[in-house]
């Protein structure tokens, strides 16, 4: 079997070709619909999430034939800050059309240096025993005893590792990250090419009149696509819409689009339980707007 190729783009994305790229920022749903469709190339696909605390545990999904897990964050359901390669025995890496891991030769410090060009020394991190070279957007990790096996030497400006013994450490992890600190990475926003057409939702809460909740109050992002553009836009429209209960189809139609999906709950258990001397009073089934991309499944009743 043939190992898969991927390109490193720092504070962006692992990108393998044309069979997928996982793009920091990208909601789950996504995720999940990118990796079906290369299922041919990608399998052994592990989805991990707590019971317990669904909305305090990051979610992962781990290639595990690839060594490659994705971070999801639990509240916003995106790939989270976090894109982690740990196992480089069956994949290819490169970085600007250079090869720096390959199941043939793995990469080690120097290796890293060469292709990414050392800027300031490696920090060490006394817990989990290794040695950290990081740049804005990627870190590599690499095994470490103690830290008088390395030290930090300067040669013409640029930061590098020496280390004392003749072997260099193999790359042990890679980190794809948000910002320029992987122990306090930032939420990515969602990227423009994840968009498709559907709206993202940024908030929501209740309309409230005479004490009563009247509605919900949605605000969202949403893709641009007016015709009057020339270019596109650097960051997509911010709205916000009202929802009222009591609104018709259209006017939910009008403020948020066309739903993820449309589900119709069939009357036939209502009309058995109503007995055969019952008046049907409508023939029409019951219509739900499913907004999966803002967490809302609306009907005659509002479900966030």
């Amino acid at each position: 079997m043939v190992g898969l190729e991927f390109e490193v783009l720092p504070e962006s994305s692992l990108k393998c070709n044309d069979v997928i790229e996982f793009v920091l920022g990208t909601p789950i749903n996504q995720v999940i619909t990118a990796l079906q469709n290369a299922s041919k190339v990608i399998r052994n696909v592990e989805f991990v999430y707590s019971k317990e605390e669904p909305f305090t545990r990051d979610l992962t999904i781990t290639l595990k034939n690839d060594g490659i897990r994705l971070i999801i964050e639990p509240v916003f359901q995106r790939l989270k800050v976090l894109i982690e390669v740990y196992d480089f025995k069956n994949i290819t890496l490169k970085y600007c059309e250079t090869v720096f891991s390959s199941p043939d030769e793995e990469a080690n410090v120097d290796k890293i240096e060469k292709c990414f060009g050392a800027t300031h020394p490696g920090v060490y991190d006394e817990k989990q025993k290794m040695y950290l070279l990081k740049w804005r957007g990627v870190a590599f990790c690499f095994p470490a005893k103690d830290s008088s096996s390395v030290q930090s030497t300067y040669a013409h400006g640029l930061g590098s590792l020496h280390f004392a013994n003749s072997e260099l450490p193999f790359l042990q992890r890679m980190i794809i990250f948000s910002g320029s600190n992987p122990s306090e990475p930032k939420l990515p926003e969602i990227p423009l090419a994840a968009y498709c057409g559907n709206n993202h939702l940024i908030s929501v809460t209740s309309v409230e009149e005479y004490g009563r909740i009247t509605g919900v109050k949605y605000a969202f992002v949403s893709e641009d696509v007016s015709p009057t553009s020339n270019r596109k836009p650097t960051e997509p429209p911010r709205f916000e819409k009202i929802i009222r209960l009591g609104d018709t189809e259209q006017a939910v139609l009008a403020a948020l689009g066309a739903p993820s999906k449309i589900f119709y709950k069939s009357d036939e258990k209502m009309l058995i339980q109503r007995g055969p001397n019952q008046v049907k009073i409508d023939d029409k089934p019951d219509m739900f707007f499913n907004y999966f991309t803002m967490g809302s499944f609306l009907a005659k009743y509002f479900m966030i």
